[in-house]
């Protein structure tokens, strides 16, 4: 049985922005049953294809987009989609993922990823039309925001087309910039600059394929366990009444909720951000992704004469209690900036919260903010902050760069610039939840809390203030997560489903057959530790898994976890054991002989 007929394309497509040339080969078989597709996919690519240290921004750097073996099938939440890229923002190894409606459609145009190489000599425009590949000049395009750009492809072209477009951030390479597909946005770590670095201001994509199963018999049963695991969970019924934001109060009531740029863990207004109070505010419908069963999106009254789809928890956080803002009016007019610009929404709250406390502290003057006097709370200063970002006009131009590279401008504010190997940090605060901490200061692309960091711990089940366990657990998730990542589905139907009926989906749909749980989880390590090689190479060992000095040595003020700081070197050395890396992070060459990686990377 080939690929084609156990839920691949058997279709790698190439495009040479600098030659115009574009090129169709298979995929790496030798590669899938070990790294099962999707980020696993992504991750081999990269580290095969992309010497060491090359710039993110060079024409060398490559932009691949890939789906999965479930992508495009009755698989709930089978419409996302993935990048992986070299950061420019932290010089990592980076991944994001995507809902809406374009990883179904280029799968059905015919393609498992589509690599980005070179960079264009003018802005192009990419048309995948099923087999035809089309490269189009975009002068007219430059400078438009997401929604313009929108319309007028959709002018030019006609709708039917599915569309991946940067701002103009993306264009001026900030570190801040996002890859929109309508209201949906692959977000963190800069990948729009490095499609701006490209010149490549919009991909359209357009297809009528199908995806066939190993064994179509046991793919529906599986899929028939797998909903009836995502009906039964109680989680899941509380995402589709309240949104991701249903969390919210869970995590003040713990001390987690990140507020006055992580100063405190409780933010005294919670109540007026919560889910609930959104539900019964700002909220007017729901929205679903492509195949998704919960509807966890929600769509905006009109603010402005402009609806918004989210705010989504991190938003909520980054743009609200980071900043000490509690008007949900404020948080939609600046999450609609954000998506306008295309620019991430967790960076850009970090970035008005640290100049808040700058600003409070006298460490940067009104004067270099362009007469923006950002104090906590000041709705009108952080909404004026956000469009300097967004626009990178006036003190914009070096705010858009990140809190990291803010911080090397102001050293003495560099002990709370909350950021994890230059990735602006979401919405847990460490020192309440130390598997968190953990997940923070390893994660691959930076301060993240989905490559693996155990929400039980905010949510009840497990104590967040121990660090006993913590590696264990986040070792867990960590392989968890990159299986939802490869196989690509979104990481919500965890909250029902288990490996188990993941594991039973995977299997139906590609014949690949791990024989336990046990041998899935397995891939889910190799994944985690062929991203590990790819840092290793780039100079990242055991230095660059730290946390901020707000983390590690300043008390937490205030609430259920006052007093605590981060004690990360017992959780670090306890992880690298149980990874098989040495005391500096770096994988032994028997845990990469057991994974079978010395053979599948030489």
């Amino acid at each position: 049985m080939n690929l084609k007929q156990r839920g691949f394309e058997d279709c790698v497509l190439r495009v040479n922005l600098s030659s115009g040339v574009f090129t169709r080969e298979p995929l790496p078989e030798a590669a899938l049953r070990p790294l099962l597709g999707g980020k696993g996919l992504g991750a081999y690519l990269l580290l095969k294809e992309l010497e060491a240290g090359v710039d993110a921004l060079s024409p060398q750097n490559r932009l691949i987009l890939n789906v999965g073996p479930l992508t495009g099938t009755t698989a709930p939440t089978a419409g996302r989609f993935g990048s992986t890229t070299k950061s420019p923002a932290t010089g990592t190894y980076s991944d994001s993922y995507c809902g809406g409606f374009f990883g179904q459609t280029l799968k059905y145009a015919g393609y498992d990823a589509l690599i980005l190489e070179g960079a264009a000599s003018e802005p192009l425009i990419l048309l995948i039309d099923d087999g035809k590949i089309v490269l189009s000049p975009a002068g007219n395009l430059w400078g438009k925001t997401i929604p313009e750009t929108n319309e007028e492809l959709m002018t030019i072209y006609g709708k039917g087309w599915q569309t991946l477009v940067i701002g103009p951030p993306g264009e001026k390479k900030s570190n801040v910039a996002s890859i929109f597909n309508e209201t949906r946005a692959l977000a963190r770590g800069g990948v729009g600059a490095v499609m701006g670095s490209k010149n490549l201001k919009a991909i359209l994509a357009r297809g009528t394929g199908m995806v066939a199963v190993a064994d179509r018999q046991r793919f529906d049963w599986a899929l028939k366990l797998a909903n009836r695991a995502i009906r039964m969970s109680s989680s899941v019924s509380r995402m589709k009444t309240d949104g991701t934001a249903n969390i919210l109060e869970y995590v003040n009531a713990v001390g987690a909720l990140p507020t006055r740029n992580f100063q405190q863990g409780q933010f005294e207004n919670a109540d007026e951000i919560s889910g609930t109070a959104w539900r019964q505010k700002s909220w007017k419908r729901d929205y679903a992704c492509f195949g998704c069963p919960i509807a966890c999106s929600k769509v905006t009254r009109a603010v402005d004469g402009k609806v918004l789809e989210g705010p989504e928890y991190e938003t909520i956080y980054a743009l609200g209690s980071n900043c000490a803002i509690a008007d949900q009016d404020a948080i939609i007019r600046m999450s609609l900036i954000c998506d306008e610009y295309g620019i991430d929404t967790i960076s850009a709250g970090a970035i008005v919260a640290f100049v808040m406390e700058m600003f409070e502290k006298g460490l940067v003057a009104e004067r270099e903010l362009d007469g923006i006097a950002p104090r906590w709370g000041d709705c009108q200063a952080a909404l004026a902050l956000v469009g300097k970002i967004a626009r990178m006009e006036g003190c914009g131009e070096w705010l858009s760069q990140g809190v990291a590279a803010i911080a090397r401008q102001h050293p003495e504010a560099g002990s709370f610039a909350m950021h994890v190997k230059g990735l602006e940090m979401p919405a847990y605060h460490p020192n309440a939840a130390k598997g968190m901490a953990l997940g923070y200061a390893v994660s691959e692309r930076g301060a993240c809390h989905l490559r693996g960091a155990p929400l039980s711990e905010v949510l009840g089940g497990v104590d967040p203030l121990t660090t006993e366990g913590k590696a264990h657990l986040f070792r867990d998730h960590q392989a968890e997560s990159a299986l939802w990542n490869s196989a690509v589905l979104c990481c919500f139907p965890g909250f029902g489903m288990s490996l188990k009926e993941l594991c039973q989906l995977v299997n139906a749909a590609t014949g690949f057959d791990y024989a336990s749980i046990k041998e899935f989880e397995l891939v889910g390590e190799r994944i985690s530790t062929l991203c590990r090689l790819f840092n290793v190479r780039e100079g990242f060992t055991r230095q660059a898994d730290t946390l901020p000095p707000r983390n590690l040595s300043q008390p937490m003020n205030g609430g259920p976890a006052s007093g605590q700081t981060v004690q990360l070197d017992h959780m670090l050395d306890e992880y690298y054991a149980l990874m098989g890396w040495d005391a500096n992070g770096i994988p032994s060459p028997e845990r990469l002989q057991s994974l079978g990686l010395r053979e599948l990377i030489p």
